[in-house]
This record gives C-alpha cells, structure tokens and sequence, in this order.
C-alpha cells in the first residue's frame, strides 16, 4: 500500500473538525501552496489541541532554534498559532475556519511569492466552503449585528456590536479575506467594495499583527470603520470576542452559500427594517442596497421580515429617515 504523502496526512487531519473538508477537495491546493512538504509534516505533529515548544521538539526530532524559527515562519504564513505575548507560548496547527486558512492566506495582502496563485486558489476553495460544507452544518454559523447607529432606543449592550468589541481590548485590521481573492481571481470582474475590512480583536489581532497579517488601530478607528462599512453597504458579522467580518453579497462565502443553495448560513439580528409609509419617497435606494432582497419598491418600500437580516445597511442613505430598525416580532 502507498504511503500517504504528508499533505494527505494534513488533510486528513483538518478533516476532524466538523463539517470536515471532504465537501471542499480545492482546498488541497490551497495546502500546497501555503504549507511546504516540511512546514506540512511539522503541522501534523504539532496537531490542533496546542503543545509547548520541548513537547513539540521531542516528537519532531528537530533542533530548537530550528524548529522555533520554522514555527515562527508558519505563523507569519497564517499556519500556525502562536499565543502572543508569552515567553513559553503554546503553539497549535490552524484549522481551517472559525477563523482559519479560509481566511490567512488572505490577511496581510500580497506578501509571498506564491500569494496570487494562493489567493486564486482561494478563491474557489471559499465558493466550495460556502456553497458545500457550511450548508453541510444544518445550522447558522455567523451571527448578523446591526449597524450601531442604527440601533433602537430598546437595544441592550450585549446588542450592540461596537459596544462588545470594546471588551476585547485589542483592535487591528486587515484586508477582506473574502474580497482580496474574489479581486484577484477575476479581476475586473470583482466588487467595488471597500477591501481593508476584516476587524481582528483580542489574541486574535496580536497574533495577527504579530506576524504580519494585519496592522494595530485604536477602539475608535474600529468604530468609525464599522461607520464607514454601513455606509459602504457592508453587513457586520461573526464575534467580536475575535472578528467582525463586514461582508458584501458579491464575495462573502456566507451570502454566496446562502444566495446559491438557500442555505441558513447567518443568524438574523434581533431587528428587522420598519418603513415610514407617509414620509417614503419610494426613491429606492433601500431596495438597491439590501444584501438579501428583502425591500421591495413601489408605491413605497415594503420590508420582508422572512427575508430582512437586521443589518441596518438600509438606513444610512435614507434622506427622509423614513426606514429604521425596531425590534423583531417574537414568533410564537
């Protein structure tokens, strides 16, 4: 019987974690061309639980400046975390989501010589995940915040993104993880977003920045970058105890899944968009706006609260304020 060569070791251990990989086989390129044959095999022993370095030494045979400066070049690939900040960290394989190499090889730009062939490759890994393995799930697996000045009177802390992002501390930024291969992949086919996006707090943004995948900004640079993804036409999505992802139809792999299979990939808020029948202009901009067509346009806009995430990207562009959020209908 052959031997497994060590890529297929690594899928094989990705695979452990649910939906698996097996729904997404383009993302075998994408190992290849993010891990080295050596960087693959060194993944594989490290495992996804966590090790010490000497734990890792004794089963890698490897010598220890060695194996700690090939760890450090993982990392700064997106293949390998790191904890930041401790002298004796612990160290661990990235899996591939949540977040993960569906999101690394992306962060930072371009800053190897193999990351436009990556980003490409990418590109369809991402089209695989979205539209295979996360319907896979069954469930929503990235929550939907409301724009923060959108919020109602009645909203509560714990519902307001800006407010729960303060608590981890740390801020940085870097670009979509979604778009930048979507632009690359198709160029002059691609969104016209804006691409410097994806929020990353907490340990999550200091191993980022640490190794060259994002750049440190202050609590209110990350707030007035949610401001400027409203306005833009972004939905903010995922956990602000790591990421806020601001997603557009175009790219995002969870409208993509959900735009193509009709798949539950978000988890509404728990608003939805009201509108002002007397003041509406019908002029439509609401209708253009929304990511998932739930504002229908005639004699005035009219919101399907089925359909309506609760994002707020509806509200900033309304001249007469004639669309806001309120809090959605409890169903019984």
């Amino acid at each position: 019987m052959a031997t497994k060569d060590v890529y297929e070791q690594l899928a094989e251990m990705l695979d452990q974690i649910p939906p698996g990989i097996s729904y997404a086989p383009s993302i075998r390129e994408v190992l290849r061309l993010q891990y080295t044959p050596e960087e693959a095999e060194l993944a594989v022993k490290v495992g996804l639980r966590g090790r010490k370095l000497d734990q890792i030494q004794e089963g890698a045979g490897i010598e220890k400046e060695k194996l700690k400066m090939m760890l450090g070049t993982m990392a700064d690939k997106g293949t390998m975390w790191i904890s930041p900040g401790r002298e004796d960290p612990n160290y661990r394989a990235v899996g591939i989501g949540g977040p993960g190499l569906i999101e690394t090889g992306a962060w930072g730009g371009i800053r190897f010589p193999y990351s436009v062939q990556l980003l490409k490759a990418m590109k369809w890994f991402q089209y695989e995940w979205g539209t295979k393995a996360l319907p896979a799930l069954e469930y929503p697996t990235s929550r939907v915040w409301p724009d923060p000045d959108a919020l109602p009177k009645d909203a509560s802390p714990s519902e307001n993104v800006a407010v729960m992002m303060k608590e981890s501390g740390y801020w940085s930024v870097s670009t979509c993880s979604c778009r930048l291969p979507h632009w690359v992949a198709e160029p002059g086919n691609h969104c016209k977003h804006l691409l410097e996006t994806c929020l990353l707090l907490g340990n999550l943004g200091r191993w980022c920045v640490e190794h060259g995948m994002a750049r440190e900004i202050t609590y209110d640079q990350a707030v007035e970058l949610l401001r400027k993804c409203n306005k833009d036409g972004l939905v903010h999505t995922y956990d602000p105890k790591w990421a806020i992802c601001n997603c557009c139809a175009d790219c995002c792999l969870f409208f993509v899944g959900l735009r193509e299979t009709g798949a539950n990939l978000l988890q509404k808020s728990d608003f939805i968009a009201e509108v002002d029948e007397e003041t509406c202009t019908a002029c439509g901009i609401c209708g253009d706006r929304c990511p998932v067509g739930a504002v229908a346009v005639n004699g005035s806009a009219a919101v399907d609260n089925n359909l309506c995430l609760g994002c707020g990207v509806c509200v900033p562009t309304c001249e007469t304020k004639s669309i806001m959020l309120v809090r959605r209908p409890v169903v019984k």
